[in-house]
């Protein structure tokens, strides 16, 4: 079921952020744009001051909104550590959903499209799950979407809050939270880079679950430790390629028989086309089909002429 379902004989194809080469990250706007040209959206989940999920890719504002702009916020920059580090910002924390919608958002990444900058908000999970089951009872070629929870810890220290615990009862109140649900409604894998979401979830849900790993971390988990809670994982795309070759990681996940997804595929960084020792996007695409169960890019509208 999970395997046909969730991955067509082609990789699937996701929207980072939505269609965020063109529109300003985690918008609605952005979501929608994506749908033609993807199969699921990314999005990230973080939680506000009445604890409930906002899409936004960070616990802080001031690199996505215009909060420094509000002089009635000024004071609430505050000072807290995130992964380990001090960081003086405004927190999605300490402001309430009528708050939040007073901020406007801008591209985050230099030379993109600025023309949607300062006329887009920061959505609510639940609106955008309303909108995908809405899309989805039209269509008999559903969505999906990959929901990212972020930052268990920071929300533990700061909110005393389980941000797995909110978003399961938010999945649970939405008729979303077992595979059958999901199936028949609106397709979502759980994602986190934390395992404590992970094995929240694979305690209480069926749902598919998603380890992500970033090449530069410390601790990275290993393939056995994650396939007792995960059937996916999702690799920076440094631990899929290396010196022309595939990594030892990504080979021994797939001898593992995980799902595997490559992140984050961005058409305008030349980040990507050294790895692959490749200029020609269009190629690069096409290798990783190969490899990959699942692309998530933030150019999906190029992918797709590649990934057929």
């Amino acid at each position: 079921m999970l395997l046909s379902y969730y991955q067509k004989v082609k990789p699937l194809i996701a929207a980072h952020r939505g269609l965020s080469s063109l529109y300003p990250e985690n918008t609605l706007e952005g979501f929608k744009s994506a749908l033609q040209f993807s199969d699921f959206i990314e999005l990230d989940v973080v939680l506000n001051k009445d604890g409930l999920p906002m899409v936004c890719h960070d616990a802080f504002l001031s690199l996505v909104s215009d909060v420094k702009n509000h002089d009635k916020f000024e004071n609430r920059k505050q000072s807290r550590i995130l992964y380990d580090k001090e960081k003086s910002d405004w927190w999605i924390s300490d402001f309430t959903f009528e708050e939040l919608k007073e901020l406007h958002l801008s591209q985050c990444i230099n030379n993109r499209k600025s023309e949607y900058d300062g006329h887009l908000q920061i959505p609510s999970l639940k609106e955008i799950v309303e909108y995908f089951l809405n899309y989805n009872q039209n269509t008999e070629n559903k969505k999906g979407i990959l929901l990212e929870i972020k930052d268990f810890e920071y929300h533990q220290k700061y909110c005393n809050i389980n941000i797995a615990e909110i978003i399961h009862n938010f999945l649970k109140e939405q008729g979303l939270s077992t595979l059958h649900e999901c199936s028949q409604k609106l397709p979502i894998v759980i994602m986190a880079f934390e395992k404590q979401v992970l094995q929240y979830f694979s305690a209480r849900s069926d749902l598919p679950l998603a380890q992500l790993v970033w090449f530069e971390d410390k601790n990275i988990p290993t393939i056995t430790e994650i396939a007792q809670y995960a059937k996916i994982v999702g690799l920076d795309l440094r631990l899929v390629w290396q010196n022309n070759q595939t990594h030892e990681y990504y080979n021994e996940a797939k001898k593992n028989g995980l799902i595997i997804y490559g992140w984050t595929f961005q058409d305008d960084s030349e980040d990507i086309k050294k790895l692959f020792d490749e200029q020609d996007i269009g190629k690069i695409y096409q290798r990783s089909s190969t490899l990959l169960q699942g692309i998530i890019t933030e150019f999906p509208q190029e992918a797709v002429k590649f990934i057929l």
